[in-house]
């Protein structure tokens, strides 16, 4: 039989797609962004618990990194609380040429649950983009 290959959807970021180059359409914001790529590594913080002091901050809720044929994406959602200018959950997405290009990027952001993610995530991307 023909193998159909859906186009895969937020839900589908995870271990059986690791490594894979599959068609993705991603929502951000209130558009969407479709391209084809591979799924290098992924986080997903629904099972973390945060410290008491940390859980009215902002912070990261999932975050994967795609290698596309010409560079690196980095699709990520954040959830904003206790901040006057956005609220609720709001998803970014951002190139870079290489690697070490999203690693500096996964590095510089400052959420409150950054050591649950950052080495881990740019760790996994290194290991499935060899």
């Amino acid at each position: 039989m023909f193998g159909i290959r859906r186009t895969l959807k937020e839900k589908d970021i995870n271990s059986t797609n690791l490594g894979k180059l599959r068609t993705y359409r991603l929502v951000r914001s209130e558009r969407t962004i479709s391209f084809k790529g591979k799924l290098l590594g992924y986080y997903h913080a629904s099972g973390d618990s945060l410290e008491p002091a940390a859980q009215n901050q902002t912070h990261l809720e999932s975050i994967a990194i795609f290698k596309t044929s010409t560079r690196y994406l980095v699709w990520y959602a954040l959830e904003y609380l206790n901040n006057e200018h956005l609220s609720g959950r709001k998803v970014h997405v951002h190139a870079a040429p290489s690697l070490d290009g999203v690693a500096r990027f996964i590095d510089s952001m400052t959420y409150v649950n950054k050591k649950s993610f950052a080495q881990a995530v740019v760790e996994d991307a290194r290991a499935q983009d060899s």
